[in-house]
């Protein structure tokens, strides 16, 4: 059974990834428990958003690459229909009944917004440093040096791109001890394109799962 401590986490949405798109997920860090020698084979998956299409989607997706793994994934949903309403003997009762033995949970904890300046620039026609004769052939003709110093130049504005960068965990426990056998920090750039979010960053997590021999 799992320990009341384990089901005293917060229902915040992994709302960064699950409700709006990203590229680009980033393995800040991660840690195993060195005393957890054994492989997972049952993960009861969590992924709690506003919109249930969107939980839908990161769950199932996360089931499906776990099998291609060899490893059974239990999307949540089926069994928690409005998961941010569940008491912890909900969950733990879901849990028993589906016979996994870890939980995977995911956590937004913040995010904020970058800008990459990129400065602007002058390309096209130099000026030739002065040494005397002779002049470049387009100094002779006040037309040649008008079309080279004038039309030919082009100027560059600078530009600011702002992004928002969420920090997201992620925590493995065993469901039998309730204790934490894998945990990780990882840090993605939102925008738009929700499958590639979300696949993104199941990527991330299970390569580092298979890394650690967790999987």
């Amino acid at each position: 059974m799992i320990r009341t401590h384990l089901l005293r986490w917060t229902f915040l949405v992994a709302a960064a990834f699950l409700a709006a798109g990203c590229s680009g997920t980033t393995l800040s860090g991660s840690w195993k428990d060195p005393g957890f020698e054994r492989k997972i084979n049952t993960v009861y998956l969590v992924g709690i958003s506003k919109s249930e299409t969107n939980r839908r989607l990161f769950e199932t997706r996360f089931a499906e690459e776990l099998a291609t793994h060899g490893v059974t994934g239990l999307p949540s949903y089926r069994d928690l229909p409005d998961a941010s309403n569940a008491g912890r003997e909900a969950i733990d009762a879901a849990v028993r009944k589906r016979g996994a033995d870890s939980v995977l949970i995911t956590r937004l904890v913040s995010t904020r917004t970058e800008e990459v300046v990129t400065p602007g620039r002058v390309s096209g026609y130099r000026s030739w440093p002065y040494r005397g004769y002779p002049y470049p052939s387009r100094y002779r003709y006040w037309g040649s040096y008008y079309d080279r110093c004038c039309l030919e130049m082009t100027y560059e504005p600078p530009t600011v791109t702002r992004y928002e960068i969420a920090t997201v965990e992620a925590n493995l426990y065993e469901a039998a001890s309730g204790e934490l056998v894998w945990s990780a920090q990882l840090e993605t750039v939102i925008e738009s394109d929700l499958r590639k979010l979300v696949d993104d960053f199941i990527d991330t997590v299970t390569r580092d799962l298979r890394e650690q021999g967790v999987i």
